[in-house]
Formats: C-alpha cells, sequence, structure tokens
C-alpha cells in the first residue's frame, strides 16, 4: 500500500461525523415519543467508538504521510492540517465519554437532556472535522502534496521550472547515463 493508508483512513470520520448528529436526532425524537429502549443508545456508542478509533488512526498515519510530503509543503499548511485533527480527535472523545454516559442509569430530567448535549457535541465535532478535512484538501490541492508525494516537482505559483518526474532512486526520469 506504500503508504497509502491515510489517504483510505481519512474519509471514514468525516462520514461518520456527519452521519453521528442525524442519527442523534432521530433517536432523541424518537425516546421524546417514548419510542426507544435504552438499549438503543448503543448505535450511538458504536459509532462513536468507530468515530474516535477513525480519527486516532487518521492522525496517527498523517504524521506518516507528513514524512512523504514535508520537503515541498509549507510547514504552516502541515502543522494547521495536523492541530484540527488533534482538536477533532480530542472533540470525539468527550463525545464518546457522553455517549458512554448515556448507558448509565440516570435521573428523568438528565436522560433527556444528554442526549442534547451530546448532539452538540457531535455538531462541533462535525464542524471540526470538515475544518480538518479542508485543511487537508488544501494541502493535496492548494499546496500540491499528491504531487510531491509522487515525487513530481511543480511549478511554483511564480512561474518557475515545469513538473519533473522522479524515478525510484530520486533521478530525474528520462535521465538515462
Amino acid at each position: 500500500m506504500d503508504g497509502l493508508l491515510h489517504l483510505m483512513i481519512v474519509h471514514l470520520p468525516l462520514g461518520l461525523a456527519i452521519l453521528l448528529p442525524l442519527l442523534l436526532l432521530l433517536l432523541a425524537i424518537l425516546d421524546g415519543k417514548g419510542k426507544l429502549t435504552p438499549s438503543a443508545w448503543l448505535a450511538v456508542v458504536l459509532v462513536q467508538v468507530l468515530l474516535t478509533a477513525g480519527s486516532l488512526a487518521a492522525l496517527r498515519t498523517g504524521g506518516d504521510e507528513e514524512e512523504r510530503v514535508e520537503r515541498n509543503v509549507p510547514e504552516a499548511a502541515l502543522h494547521a492540517h495536523e492541530e484540527a485533527a488533534e482538536v477533532f480527535l480530542w472533540s470525539t472523545v468527550a463525545g464518546l465519554v457522553l455517549s458512554l454516559t448515556l448507558l448509565l442509569p440516570l435521573g428523568a430530567t438528565l436522560r433527556r437532556v444528554l442526549p442534547f448535549l451530546l448532539l452538540g457535541v457531535s455538531v462541533v465535532s462535525l464542524a471540526l472535522a470538515l475544518r480538518t478535512g479542508k485543511a487537508g484538501g488544501e494541502l493535496v490541492y492548494r499546496h500540491q502534496a499528491a504531487a510531491a508525494r509522487a515525487g513530481l516537482t511543480l511549478p511554483a505559483a511564480d512561474g518557475a521550472p515545469a513538473a519533473v518526474a522522479t524515478g525510484a532512486g530520486g533521478e530525474e526520469a528520462g535521465d538515462e547515463d
């Protein structure tokens, strides 16, 4: 897979971050109508566990990708993406703790309020996931991280040299001595 793991993993937490608020809203509505058993909250816990684990995996594999592109991509852009990912991860941990609380025996008031508190945290996590994804997209499309990863040197904004492909050993393609 040659380091493509990060590129495959990053979409899991983003998709789950989109799904979770919708699931929470649906369950909160059903719970308000008395049509939900307490065990239904296990679905929220499961999604939250997957979201947190996926976020951690994306952050960890992102460090490996950073090593591949850091010579050609601005450090500030890499740092912004990494920082956004860390904040997003911590928001998922907060959501996980709250979702686990849903499984505890709670008083009636807390039982009604907690799903909406978790919904708020999940919306914040979604916003943080989108911010992280935007920063990652900027790495790929604005700063040409994919080209840098592939060993290409692209023209700079000031019109520097055209793209040059490099071979496996770092030599320019076509250099055959």
